[in-house]
């Protein structure tokens, strides 16, 4: 995939937020958000052609929302889509965005060339408790039932890792956020901020409401809380427990590469 023709006054993002799901990103991506002129964009799947449920209430939360035929306008290619519908919203302001899949981390790299990369990392063992409970409180086992937990965790597991490695090949700065450190220590976040180069102290709490994620903002309020929970916090049985323990042995190689081992 080549490099992109963003559009007339678009710059490339400051940076790209490659994520391992359940590690903080999005709480990570608002706090860096300060609209209008700040924006980080949560799973805008901006390299597919098709435009997500998320990205319309991001857009209508930034200010920039989008009428029915702008939403519904087909177009041929995810470059047509970004250029048709971003780029006018995008002129001069300062953006990022953050996806959850390796395979859009390599494409974002090829297609946008952010100036930087955060790399947001968490336990694997507690990356799939986060899993195991968020599906249960929204009811969609359904869809993502327990085993797509663990193919996930040990996809994405060694996605990051091989990821992590791209970037170092092409010399792309990266900076290694990992959940605990950053929700407790008030240095890590500085040194976030420094890295990207902007000013945090976006709304945490936003859009999660509507993106079905309320369950958050009632346990963590509307700042970085430090608290980190336990398996016996969870209400989870011994089961599930012992399944996060399963998928922790299976991403060894993640565990010792981002720290965990």
């Amino acid at each position: 995939m080549a490099d992109w023709s963003l559009g007339s006054g678009v710059e490339r993002p400051d940076f790209y937020v490659a994520a391992m799901g359940r590690s903080g990103s999005t709480m990570l991506c608002n706090w860096l958000s300060r609209p209008p002129g700040q924006l980080v964009f949560v799973e805008p799947f901006f390299t597919r052609a098709s435009n997500p449920r998320l990205l319309r209430i991001q857009l209508e939360d930034f200010g920039l929302a989008a009428n029915e035929g702008e939403w519904t306008r087909e177009v041929g290619t995810a470059e047509e889509r970004f250029r048709n519908l971003m780029a006018p919203r995008l002129q001069g302001r300062r953006w990022a965005f953050k996806e959850v899949l390796a395979e859009e981390h390599v494409r974002v790299l090829e297609s946008f060339r952010p100036r930087a990369v955060l790399l947001t990392v968490r336990d694997i063992a507690d990356v799939a408790l986060s899993f195991f409970e968020k599906h249960r409180l929204q009811g969609n086992l359904d869809r993502f039932d327990d085993e797509w937990v663990a193919r996930y965790c040990v996809r994405e597991a060694a996605g990051l890792v091989a990821f992590r490695d791209l970037l170092k090949v092409r010399d792309v700065p990266f900076l290694v956020v990992r959940y605990e450190e950053f929700t407790a220590s008030r240095s890590k976040q500085q040194e976030v901020a420094e890295f990207v180069g902007w000013e945090p102290g976006g709304r945490i709490d936003a859009h999660l409401d509507r993106f079905d994620r309320g369950f958050e903002v009632e346990r963590h309020g509307e700042q970085i809380s430090p608290v980190r929970r336990v398996p016996g916090d969870r209400a989870l049985g011994s089961d599930l427990i012992d399944a996060a323990a399963a998928i922790e042995r299976r991403c060894a190689t993640y565990q010792q590469a981002f720290g965990y081992a």
